[in-house]
This record gives structure tokens, sequence and C-alpha cells, in this order.
């Protein structure tokens, strides 16, 4: 398992932690999140385009919880070979 930021490693991130709404764009759907406490030195751009409901719901200066998923890169699938036997 691997965090998408690569300079942290995953003992030292605080999957718990709130985050801080430092700015949000309209024109762009695109969230500005800032970390607190273990994370203070991170930030995170998020795109609501898909979500515009929920992007209307967030404001500027606002505490919120992330999904963990979110900070988690998917794992590399093992390569499959398929064989076929004459």
């Amino acid at each position: 398992m691997k965090l998408y930021f690569p300079d942290v490693q995953i003992e030292k991130f605080d999957f718990d932690e709130d985050w801080l709404i430092r700015s949000t764009n309209p024109s762009t759907y695109q969230v500005l999140y800032e970390g607190l406490g273990k994370n203070k030195d991170l930030e995170m751009v998020i795109s609501y385009q898909d979500n515009t409901e929920l992007f209307q719901s967030l404001g500027k200066g606002e505490l919120v919880q992330l999904p963990k998923e979110l900070f988690l890169q998917p794992e590399e699938a093992e390569p499959c070979l398929e064989y076929e036997c004459f």
C-alpha cells in the first residue's frame, strides 16, 4: 500500500485527522485541502466536476474528514498470463 504523497511514509500519515478547506474554485469545481496535525505539511486538490452537488455543500474554512481511499494508490496487480494448451 502506497500513499499519493511520495515523500510521506504510511506509518507517519494520520488517516483520522481532519483536513481544512483552504479554498474552492467554482469555475473548475476544485477544492484545495490543507492537512492538519501530523499531515500539516500536506496539501491536496480534489476535483468535484462529477459531483457538483457535493462541491456546493463545501465551504472555505470548514474542517472535513476525507475517506482513507483518497490517499492510497491502488495496488498494482500482478501480471496474469493466460495460457492455452494444445
